[in-house]
């Protein structure tokens, strides 16, 4: 994966966790909470100034009851 790829998947990842928490009704601080993520570092990630870690993709798609490929979706 060259660097722009990383990129494009960084931005799906933060813009898809966004989406996907609020359509939930879910804030930070809950899905923290569901996640044993701390909240300012899934701000962090929905804000794409951080990458996250396969382990913390996993269990944001846990904690939002989606497959992980949801949150690279595309649509």
């Amino acid at each position: 994966m060259n660097p722009s790829e990383q990129l494009k998947a960084a931005e799906l990842l933060a813009r898809n966790l966004r989406r996907l928490r609020e359509e939930r009704g879910l804030t930070i601080d809950d899905l923290a909470r569901l996640t044993g993520i701390a909240a300012r570092r899934i701000e962090a990630i929905e804000a794409g100034s951080v990458h996250a870690h396969l382990d913390e993709v996993s269990l944001v798609a846990l904690g939002l009851g989606v497959r992980i490929a949801a949150l690279f979706a595309t649509e």
